[in-house]
């Protein structure tokens, strides 16, 4: 297993208050106590992200967290049949409201307030290549896109369902077919 630092200086209560707070907003509610064990109890995006959390914070246990954060990811992708490696960067306020399907490879660097989802792909355009792409903040990902390459894709942009994107996005841009017809920020 590849990186076990915490995403961002705030640290793991940071990082799960910013997603739940993400959550709340989708939905427009309250992030209270109420709302917080709902959503953990009851939503399966939250428990993805917040299984996903915990585990990069077992992984900096010494002696016992590297295999206990191995068991950890194992349960997470045979329980959502999804994939984030355990380097991937991942900014606060994740939203994946449907989890199953979805690939991030290693050291792949993710924004604040993504949304992601179903059957998405990302990570590198060959076994051999060590660049991969850099998902900016605000960004939307729908069901299906693929990712791949060591492009860019900027803050706020929108990357359709099933596209191919192997392109930078501009900031606000939208990618969009297959392969990706990268379109200018809307006025």
């Amino acid at each position: 297993m590849a990186d076990c630092e915490p995403v961002t200086s705030g640290g793991l209560r940071a990082l799960i208050a910013a997603d739940v707070a993400a959550y709340a907003q989708r939905i427009g509610k309250h992030p209270g106590w109420g709302f917080w064990l709902r959503h953990l109890a009851l939503m399966p995006g939250f428990n993805f992200v917040l299984g996903h959390r915990l585990v990069r914070a077992v992984c900096k246990v010494p002696i016992i967290g590297r295999p206990m954060a191995r068991i950890g990811l194992f349960m997470l992708e045979m329980s959502y049949s999804s994939e984030v490696a355990i380097s991937a960067k991942i900014g606060g306020g994740f939203y994946v409201p449907h989890p199953f399907g979805i690939v991030i490879g290693s050291d792949i660097a993710i924004g604040r307030n993504v949304m992601i989802l179903q059957n998405v792909t990302l990570g590198r355009r060959a076994s051999g290549d060590t660049r991969t792409p850099t998902i900016g903040d605000g960004v939307t990902i729908g069901a299906g896109a693929v990712v791949v390459g060591p492009i860019a894709i900027g803050n706020n942009a929108t990357v359709a369902a099933n596209a191919l994107v192997l392109d930078d996005v501009p900031k606000g841009g939208r990618a969009i077919g297959n392969p990706a017809r990268i379109l200018p920020p809307k006025d």
